[in-house]
């Protein structure tokens, strides 16, 4: 799956995407470590947002657009599976 089409399924842009994950990072980084526990323990595996995207999406192709921020590790903030189901 690629990034164009793994984007659209978050209903946001890669700039967008980029912004969040720094956003993210920052207050990420503003926590003590049992904060920072509860927040890892609350994001999906990889496996769960690599299934979120469905059958046509890899491990490979998440780690790409999660990627955005090169000096930081790659962070799944959100599934696509949720915006869907609000629909």
């Amino acid at each position: 799956m690629n990034q164009a089409d793994m984007l659209k399924q978050l209903g946001v842009s890669q700039q967008q995407l980029q912004e969040l994950l720094q956003k993210f990072q920052t207050f990420f980084n503003s926590l003590d470590s049992q904060q920072q526990q509860v927040v890892k323990t609350s994001l999906p595996s990889v496996s769960q947002a690599v299934a979120a995207f469905g059958p046509d999406a890899t491990e490979a192709d998440l780690l790409a657009l999660f990627q955005a921020d090169t000096q930081h590790p790659p962070v799944a903030l959100f599934l696509p599976l949720q915006q869907s189901k609000s629909r």
